[in-house]
Order: structure tokens, then C-alpha cells, then sequence
């Protein structure tokens, strides 16, 4: 089996990313991996890791905590989803993504394990992310990692990475996403997530909305869990449930100290320390509460015996890079992509853009996809100069009629132009464009991942080189 036909494999099992349905019994998810994971012996037992889950912030936060932890001298894993343009950008070890050798190699054994417990009746079939899931933790296993943070794939509780015991678990912002799956209430969505917590376990939370973070509370109580919050330095939206006694106090803040277009200077205030003049690479106030929680997580892991210094912090948060996030791709115009996909992230895309950069015009080019909240993205992009409305190449984008009818309903003053692909829709915007103004294009990580492709074949070496796989956050 070569790498092409290992991908077809694991794309011909039903995958909800593309379109499929997502599991017929969600609860046959956990016993069918563990089964899958048990007849390729178990590699998720032979390293220690971190659990990431959460409606926003899941990548970067995960991308934060491994930088760290591999400036520390660690041999990292990193497990994240979806790809932007190659399955490969969702494994690593040590930043370099997994090689086509490997996917060829390890994927038949998991083929033939999957075969043969499909032969046994006792599960419905293996999706792709199960089966992509023991692809990470065999890998990591195999190649010696010694501590892996590991990303959700979807929710928390039945997920497939909730196999895994983790040292901290982390619980990032969270909001209306995946709502035919985990509920239409904060509380409910919430509470899916905060199936990753274990019994007497750590779990870092970033969330903020008290709804979310009263159904994070009561899991850690009945799981007999250490609840840390963190959260900005002015100020706690629950200091209510505080004071009645509902919720435990932030115990991990931050304050901005000074901002650029290319990173962020501020400090974090922990119980024991206070880490001044932390540079981010990542921009926007959203990254330096993931920030935050990254650093608790990681003061979290070094009680449990992970060791890192303050200079491997330094050097991991001041290096860290992930991509399409908030990430300047061009100049006179500027142009930004960001992943935002739910309407609280676009209105935190929006805001970060007024507030990081300076320029006269916002023209955005917008695709999303059909499990999203439109009409709640639409409201936040309201105050925009113009909409460059497209869609992706993917099962699940909503057409541009369909999003256009969102404006006439939610923003009918907004000029609307409609483009068939993401490239021409990214040409018009440039057309549209001033020098002095800024084009940016949201709404969809599948979007994202087009217009990068788009900017390297404009002559972008840097996104180019991300393309291909190189690690250049070192």
C-alpha cells in the first residue's frame, strides 16, 4: 500500500468532515477505539499527554503547549484537526509532520485490525477519525514520543481521543458549534466538552461565559476534579457565580502590555509567579487567553513531573506559529485569513482586525459551511465595507445564494459581490481593494486552507513553505 491508497482507505470509511453522516450510535465511539486501540497494543499507554477541547482555541492552545514542551527538550506529539492542505499537518513529532512512508507503512495494520474486529460483529463500522485517531497514537508510539497533546476531534465525551488519560485536560472557549450533534444550549455543548475531565484529574479552562462554565464546574465536582480558570485581568463575566459561591475564582490572568502587527507583548499572573513581558507570535487579545490557559496547562504538567523552564516559555510562545490565524498573508492590501467559523470567533476576528492593524476599508470574503451559525457570523459583519461572498470545495459548504439571503435577512446594507471559487473571489477583493485598505477571509478553516494555496501560487514563499510541511516556527 502506498501513501495515496492508504488516504483512500481511511476517506472510504464515513467521514463527517466531507460530508457524511457522523456515527449512527454515538455511544459505540469510545468501546469501538479502545477495541482498535487494544489489537494494535495500546500505544496511547506508552507516553503521557494533554487533552484539548473546546468550541475555539483548540490549535493554538495545543499548538502553544507542544512548542513549549519541545523547547524544553521533550520529544512532542501532536495530534490536530482538520488539515488545511494535506492529512499529513495533522500528526507531528517534534513539529515535522508525519512522512507519506508512514501513513503507507502503519495504515495497513490498522486495516487489517479494523477487518477483523468488524468481522466480530460487536461495533458498527470504523469512521475516519477513529481510525486516523490509533493512526496518531501508534506513530507516537512507535517513533518515542514521551508526552503528546492531543486535540478533540469533535465535542469531548464520546470523541475518539477520550480514550486517553491525560495528565491535564483543557477546556478552551466555547460556543455554538456542531449543535446537531452536542446540543443547542451553551450547557449542553458545554457539558460534552467536559467529558474529557477524569476522575481526580487537572482541567484548565479558558471559557468565559458563565452558562458554560457552571456545566464545567458540576463535571469537575462529580469527577472530584481541580478546576482552574483563567481569564483577562480586568475584570471575571462570572464574578457573580464567584461570589455565590458556584464557581471557583480566576486563578491565571493576563494583560496586554503592548501590540504590533506582527506579535503581542503582555503578562500572565499565576498563583505562585508572574511572567512578565511574554512575546506571542499569534495576534489577537482571543490568543493571549489561550495563552493563559496554555501556561496554567503547563505549570499543571510540571507538578506531575513535565519539566520546563521559563526560557523554554519564553522561546516556545515567542516562536509558536500556527496558521490561518489572524495571519497577514499581503500588504497594500493588507491581507489577513483567520479560521473563524462560528459567529462569537467572527466577531473576535473583526474586533482583532480594528484593534491590531491600521487601514481605511474592510472588504471580507466569506464562505461557510451548512452546520454553521450564518446568520450569527452575518450579524458580526454588519460594520463591514464589503462582502466577497464564495464557496469552498467541500460537500458541506453552503451555497452563495444561500449566505447572500443571510444578508438581505441580517446586514441588507452591506454591498454583496459573489465570486465562484475561492481565487476569483480573492481577485475581486483585490480589485476592490485600496492600497491602504484590508481584505480578509473568514468563515471556514476549508476557505483557509484555499487561500493559502491561492497566495503561494501568487509567489508567497513563506506560506509556500508552510505548504510543503516545513517547520519554520524554530
Amino acid at each position: 500500500m502506498n501513501y495515496q491508497e492508504a488516504l483512500a482507505y481511511l476517506y472510504s470509511l464515513s467521514d463527517y468532515e466531507r460530508g457524511g453522516s457522523y456515527v449512527r450510535d454515538r455511544n459505540e465511539n469510545l468501546p469501538r477505539e479502545r477495541r482498535l486501540l487494544e489489537a494494535v497494543g495500546n500505544p496511547q499507554q506508552s507516553y503521557s499527554s494533554t487533552h484539548i477541547a473546546g468550541t475555539k482555541g483548540k490549535g493554538s492552545t495545543a499548538a502553544m503547549i507542544e512548542r513549549v514542551l519541545r523547547e524544553a527538550g521533550l520529544r512532542t506529539g501532536l495530534y490536530t484537526q482538520p488539515d488545511l492542505h494535506t492529512f499529513r499537518e495533522r500528526i507531528r513529532i517534534n513539529g515535522q509532520l508525519i512522512s507519506e512512508e508512514d501513513v503507507a507503512q502503519l495504515v495497513p495494520e490498522l486495516r487489517a485490525a479494523v477487518e477483523r474486529i468488524e468481522q466480530e460483529g460487536r461495533f458498527g463500522p470504523y469512521i475516519t477519525f477513529e481510525v486516523a485517531t490509533a493512526l496518531a497514537f501508534l506513530y507516537f508510539a512507535r517513533r518515542g514520543v514521551e508526552h503528546a497533546v492531543i486535540e478533540v476531534g469533535l465535542g469531548g465525551r464520546l470523541d475518539a481521543t477520550n480514550v486517553i488519560m491525560p495528565l491535564v485536560s483543557v477546556i478552551t472557549s466555547i460556543g455554538f458549534d456542531h449543535m446537531e450533534v452536542l446540543g443547542d444550549t451553551l450547557t449542553k455543548i458545554a457539558t460534552e466538552k467536559a467529558g474529557i475531565i477524569k476522575p481526580r484529574g487537572t482541567v484548565v479552562t479558558s471559557a468565559q461565559a458563565p452558562e458554560a462554565l457552571l456545566a464545567i464546574a458540576a463535571v469537575s465536582e462529580r469527577q472530584q476534579a481541580e478546576l482552574i480558570r483563567v481569564g483577562p485581568a480586568e475584570g471575571d463575566p462570572a464574578q457573580a457565580e464567584v461570589q455565590a459561591g458556584r464557581l471557583p475564582p480566576l486563578r491565571y490572568r493576563y494583560a496586554l502590555e503592548a501590540c504590533t502587527s506582527e506579535s503581542q507583548r503582555f503578562t500572565v499572573e499565576t498563583p505562585t509567579h508572574v511572567y512578565r513581558g511574554l512575546e506571542l507570535s499569534l495576534l489577537g487579545q482571543h490568543q493571549l487567553e489561550n495563552a493563559t490557559a496554555a501556561v496554567a496547562a503547563l505549570e499543571a504538567l510540571r507538578s506531575k513531573g513535565i519539566q520546563w523552564s521559563e526560557e523554554a516559555l519564553r522561546k516556545g510562545l515567542r516562536s509558536v506559529y500556527w496558521s490561518a490565524r489572524l495571519e497577514v498573508i499581503g500588504q497594500a492590501p493588507l491581507i489577513v485569513v483567520d479560521g473563524a467559523h462560528t459567529a462569537e470567533s467572527m466577531e473576535r476576528l473583526i474586533e482583532a482586525l480594528r484593534t491590531t492593524f491600521h487601514f481605511q476599508r474592510l472588504i471580507v470574503v466569506l464562505s461557510t459551511l451548512r452546520n454553521k451559525d450564518i446568520a450569527g457570523m452575518v450579524r458580526a459583519l454588519a460594520g463591514v465595507d464589503a462582502v466577497v461572498i464564495t464557496a469552498v470545495a467541500n460537500p458541506r459548504s453552503l451555497s452563495i445564494e444561500e449566505i447572500a439571503d443571510q444578508f438581505k435577512a441580517h446586514a441588507p446594507h452591506v454591498p454583496l459581490y459573489r465570486a465562484e471559487t475561492s481565487r476569483q473571489a480573492m481577485d475581486l477583493a483585490l480589485q476592490l481593494a485600496q492600497p491602504d485598505d484590508a481584505v480578509c477571509a473568514a468563515g471556514s478553516l476549508y476557505l483557509a486552507g484555499e487561500v493559502l494555496r491561492w497566495a503561494a501560487a501568487r509567489g508567497n514563499q513563506r506560506v509556500a513553505a508552510t505548504i510543503e510541511g516545513v517547520d519554520h516556527s524554530g
